[in-house]
This record gives structure tokens, sequence and C-alpha cells, in this order.
């Protein structure tokens, strides 16, 4: 006989689940008890907040590919959740959350923290089910990992009444579904090679959830031979080799017009993986909707992301890289006049890459380029949103999948949870969050998670003492009534020194090398407060 929660963590246990991050919960206590004795085999994360907790769990579904875990208790503890399920359905990631639900008899009640899950993540998640029946648990989460990872990955939420968790019957844990194996249509794969080997000026956007290294090692050997330029999806910067001389930039917020305008002209578009979201097309403008002799090809794992914003010319529902091992069989050598065409793109990725004047005395520049030559290739940058993400975005090379972690949606207080995540899943590699004054302050208190469970990334904080974006905007739209986004902010360094991490304020640019040096020299987490001109708007 089992209780309702050891069927969940032998379940979890059969999906390979090593970590599970959450913030303890009454509602789900069967299923603590159940991974206390399993305290060998899965370390459990307790977390400040909901937030922080799912967004750990979501940042590691998108470092590893495997569904990332978390568990929260009911009603309040799902709603501040569900910012990180938003995270994972825009970005692909995959991910299973496991909520906490009043019991049974209560449900429909408005009783004490009651809400109706499938009702309230429905909108925001790949799939929601509550599970009613004990007996159902092993089935219903093994579905879960196969719908999170599958197709386009993204997340799962199962409701568990607290009666069910702490009933007992006798189950075992069952197999994950059977992978379905997908075939690529031969006649496809020669259309498309065709209208590449014809066009003037091809070009690809990359995109989508994990890329693997197969994958990703076919898509360069394709891009190669055949001289097309690369562009990155919004936040999809470390699937192609900035090194590499077929890549030509990201599009997305803060996307030079040059590199646009590239887009525009290209007369043959082969988008793979990429949902070709708002950021990604400028306002979905780019492809035109008229795009005359343009071809657009889209490849999705997703069939309902195919014409849902252009109508392509070829499309193919199928995961990448299924695609990209039927296109990597196909190295046509380039004609001279592409070869051209892709030498010009990469002149216009190189030309956005100079740094901006600026004679402020924290030169942001200067400091990326200090950031640059003392952290290694491998190194790993988190992100949220905000202006200062042009610098991590737009100022480091990235050469390889799983190097640069971003939410897609722009949430604000990505950046800190998803560093802590990352550097305990990797903890031999250099991690660097990079967060806004604004975000720090929304998940800054988990700077107590990494302390306490050894975590040791390096967290620059980008202090312009305000919600720059929004007063870009509100300059932008409103000139002469901004309003709202000033900012009171604690002293970061002393915020980071009071959990026990290391913490250090660099108000000029010659303080940023040797504070970096003491951070990477730190044994534990360490915040560098960026002390920047307040009239910059990053």
């Amino acid at each position: 006989m089992r209780t309702g929660g050891q069927l969940v963590v032998d379940q979890l246990l059969r999906e390979g689940v090593g970590r599970v991050f959450c913030v303890p919960g009454e509602s789900y206590l069967a299923v603590l008890d159940a991974l206390y004795d399993a305290r060998d085999q899965v370390d459990l994360i307790s977390c400040r907040h909901e937030g922080g907790a799912t967004m750990m769990a979501a940042a590691s579904g998108q470092l590893s590919g495997h569904p990332g875990v978390a568990f929260v208790t009911r009603g309040p503890g799902a709603t501040n959740a569900s910012i990180a399920v938003h995270i994972a359905q825009q970005g692909s990631i995959p991910l299973v959350l496991g909520v906490g639900q009043v019991a049974r008899r209560n449900i429909g009640r408005e009783s004490f923290q009651e809400v109706d899950f499938e009702a309230f993540f429905a909108p925001i998640a790949k799939s929601v089910k509550q599970v009613d029946d004990p007996a159902a648990i092993p089935r219903a989460i093994a579905d879960a990992f196969h719908i999170a990872s599958s197709g386009r990955m993204g997340p799962v939420v199962l409701a568990f009444p607290e009666d069910v968790l702490t009933a007992s019957i006798a189950s075992d844990p069952v197999a994950p579904p059977a992978v379905v194996n997908t075939a690529i249509d031969a006649g496809t794969i020669r259309a498309i090679d065709r209208h590449l080997a014809t066009a003037e000026r091809p070009l690809i956007i990359v995109g989508g959830g994990y890329w693997d290294e197969q994958a990703r090692d076919q898509l360069h050997r394709f891009a190669g031979a055949r001289h097309i330029p690369i562009f990155a999806a919004w936040r999809r910067l470390d699937i192609f080799d900035h090194n590499h001389p077929c890549y030509a930039g990201f599009l997305g917020l803060s996307t030079p017009d040059a590199l646009w305008e590239r887009v525009a002209e290209s007369d043959c578009v082969l988008v793979l993986g990429a949902r070709l979201d708002e950021p990604t097309t400028r306002d979905y403008q780019v492809p035109a909707a008229d795009r005359n002799d343009q071809i657009l090809i889209h490849i999705h794992a997703d069939e309902g992301q195919l014409g849902l914003n252009f109508t392509p010319n070829i499309a193919v529902a199928a995961p990448i890289a299924d695609v990209m091992g039927s296109l990597d069989q196909l190295l046509s050598p380039a004609e001279s006049h592409q070869s051209d065409w892709c030498a010009a793109a990469r002149a216009d990725f190189l030309a956005q890459e100079i740094p901006p004047h600026d004679d402020s005395p924290l030169n942001l520049g200067q400091v990326m380029a200090s950031l640059n030559a003392s952290i290694p290739n491998n190194a790993i940058v988190t992100v949220d949103a905000g202006n200062f993400t042009v610098w991590p975005q737009r100022y480091r090379r990235y050469t390889r999948p799983g190097r640069f972690l971003a939410p897609v949606n722009g949430a604000m207080g990505y950046g800190v949870p998803a560093a802590i995540a990352t550097a305990l899943a990797h903890p031999e590699r250099t991690v660097i969050g990079c967060a806004g004054d604004g975000g720090m302050l929304m998940t800054g208190m988990e700077l107590a998670t990494a302390v306490k469970y050894g975590a040791k990334p390096i967290i620059l904080v980008f202090n312009n003492r305000k919600y720059g974006t929004i007063e870009m905007h509100q300059q932008r739209e409103y000139p002469g009534r901004e309003i709202g986004n000033d900012l009171v902010n604690p002293d970061f360094a002393a915020f980071a020194r009071s959990f026990g991490a290391f913490g250090i304020r660099v108000e000029r640019t010659a303080e940023f090398s040797p504070a970096l040096e003491q951070a990477l020299a730190a044994d534990t987490v360490a915040v560098i407060e960026l002390a920047m001109n307040v009239e910059h708007t990053a």
C-alpha cells in the first residue's frame, strides 16, 4: 500500500527526476513526506517564493530539454507560480508543475484557497489536469512528462486534491507512453532544397525550444555548405555559433534596422523552430504580409503555429531534430552570389557589435568587454527583462546551445532564479545572471536559496534607479509626461552581504575588472551592483 504522495514521488523517480523546486505547503504534505524518504535520490530545493521556485524549474528544463519540476501549494502558491508557467509556455520549455488542491469534498464551495486550476491555467499551459483518483497518479505523471517534452515542449500542470495524496492504495510506477517516430516527406525536403538552391538571397531564422548538439551540428554543416545567413529568433541566441561566418545576428527588440532590411530583402526565408512571434517579426511586419516573390518555409513541431501569423509557401509540422536529420543530407555548394549575400549579412552583424560611444563614468561597453575577456567560453548567461539586456545579448558571442537563458515572454525577475538553478545544475561552470534594479527586487530574495544550497552564480545588477524600458516608451508615446518609473533602491551590495553572499558596488569602469575577479574567487553567490548613470534607459 502506498499513499498518493508516495505514488507521486515513485513516478518522479521513474521519470529520472533528481531535483524538485518548491515552497512547502500544507496542501501537499503527503508529497513532502514521501520526498523525505527519497532525500538521498531527490534534491528538494526549498525557495522563498513560488514564482522563484517555478522559474528555477523552468530554467532547469530550458537547460536540459527534460521537464523541470516544481511543487507549490493551492491558491496563492499556484497563482504566484503562474508567471513561470507563462514563461515556459511562450518559451517552449518543458516543465511539470504539481499543485496541491483542496480536498475533493470541498471543491466547488469556494473553500479556503480554492482555485479552479483547470480553468486558471488553461490559457497559459500546454496541458492541465486535476487528478481525482489515487490510482490515476502514476499514469497522470507519466503522461505529463510525455506531453511536456514532446512536439512543441511546454508546461504541464497537475493538481492533486490533498485527500487524494493521503489516500492509500496498491499501485506501482508506470512506463512512459511510447514515442511516436515521425517521417519527413521526401518530396517536401526536395522542394525546400530546390527553393534554397535557386534563391539569390536565402536566409534562415532559427528558434524554438531545446536544440540538442546533433541538430545544432547538422544546422552548421547545412548552412555552411550553402553559405546561408543565420538569424537567431528573439532570445534564441545560443543555437548557432556567433563566430561562424554564416551568423548574421538576432531578431527582436533592439535589432538594428540593417538586419531587418536584410530579412525584408530575402527571396527565400527558411524558419526552423521559431514561432514567428511579435518580437522576431518586428510586430508582425517582417516578413511582410504581401511578400511578392519571397518564399516562406516554416518548420515547427506544433502544427498550430504554422500559418498562425504568416502564410507559408511550405509548412512542415515536425520536430526540429527530425527535420535537421533530413536537411543535413542536402549539402549542395553555394552559388557565388549566395556567398556574397552571406558575407554582406555577416558584415552587418559585425558592424552592430561595436558598442555606441559612452562617456559615462561606468562605460557598459567596456564592462562587457572585460566580462567577455574574464569568463570562459562555456559560461552560461541568464537575463530577465529590460533595456539593459541589450548588453549581454548584443555584446557577447554565444557558441553552443545552453549558454544563454532568457524569458521569451519578457518576464522581469527571471535572471536571478535562472542563474541559481543553472549554478546548481552546473556547479563546475561560470554562471552570470543579469538583472535590472527593478527585476532584482522581484526575485532577489532567492539569494537566500543560493546561499542555503551552495549555488554560486555571479549576479550583475544594472542599477539606473528606474523602470527604464517603460520610461523610454512613455517618452516616445507621451513625451514630457513620464510617471511612475523612479525607484528607491537598497544598497544592492549590502543587500547581498546581508544573506552571507559576496557583494560589491561598481561606479566607475576601472573598478569592474577587480570586482569581477573578487566575485569569481568568492566561494558563494556574488552580486556586483553596476551603478549606472540615471540618464541610461537600460
